[in-house]
């Protein structure tokens, strides 16, 4: 472990980080593309340039995110996809700018693939494979109802300003990725030998 973890059960984690994240996303997602038009002026063609970027970049970081998070630690690839996200987000809604869009969409992209299993892996691990579909569905429950609750406070700082919610979103990833290796524990976790993983993801994909 690199922190020490408080004594927030592995359970609620969980379902704070499904909630807080969701809540975030959903809050940037809402407004993302209005913004983009609006404010930062974007054509059709660098729309399209701006989702291929974050699918390119999902598609070829897929493979060696998941690994570290198999060979190294759930938790660690959980915090650096989360910080990541944030990032690539408040760089978006902070600087208005074609260019930085794709850099943003590189940040994110990135941080989607660190995240992305390795958040069902962890809680997996912590609570045991009996466990973890209760845990999986109680998660999308939150989740939901924290997207849902976004809405209205997305729109309500677009008001102030398009950018409001995006910056906000991101920072709210930022703070959440920097807090979890305090509450986030990893007693359970149990390497994969890198040749396996490497085999594991290849076979997966």
């Amino acid at each position: 472990m690199f922190f020490k973890s408080t004594r927030l059960t592995a359970y609620t984690v969980y379902l704070l980080l499904s909630g807080i994240s969701s809540f975030a996303l959903y809050m940037i997602f809402t407004i993302n593309m209005v913004y983009q038009v609006e404010i930062v002026k974007l054509n059709p063609l660098q729309l399209v340039l701006v989702g291929t970027m974050l699918e390119v970049v999902v598609f070829l970081c897929q493979i060696p995110t998941g690994v570290i998070a198999d060979v190294y630690s759930r938790r660690l690839s959980v915090v650096i996809g989360t910080i990541l996200m944030g990032v690539g987000f408040l760089l978006e809604g902070l600087v208005p700018r074609f260019d930085t869009i794709l850099l943003a969409q590189v940040l994110w992209g990135v941080g989607v693939t660190f995240t992305d299993g390795a958040q069902q892996a962890w809680i997996a691990d912590e609570v045991g494979e009996e466990n973890a579909g209760k845990a999986f569905m109680r998660s999308a429950q939150v989740g939901q109802l924290a997207s849902l609750l976004s809405v209205p406070v997305s729109i309500s700082l677009a008001i102030i300003r398009l950018n409001v919610p995006i910056v906000a979103g991101g920072g709210v990833l930022l703070v959440l990725g920097l807090l979890l290796p305090f509450f986030m524990s990893e007693r359970n976790f149990q390497p994969t030998p890198r040749r396996n993983a490497i085999r594991g993801r290849l076979w997966a994909n």
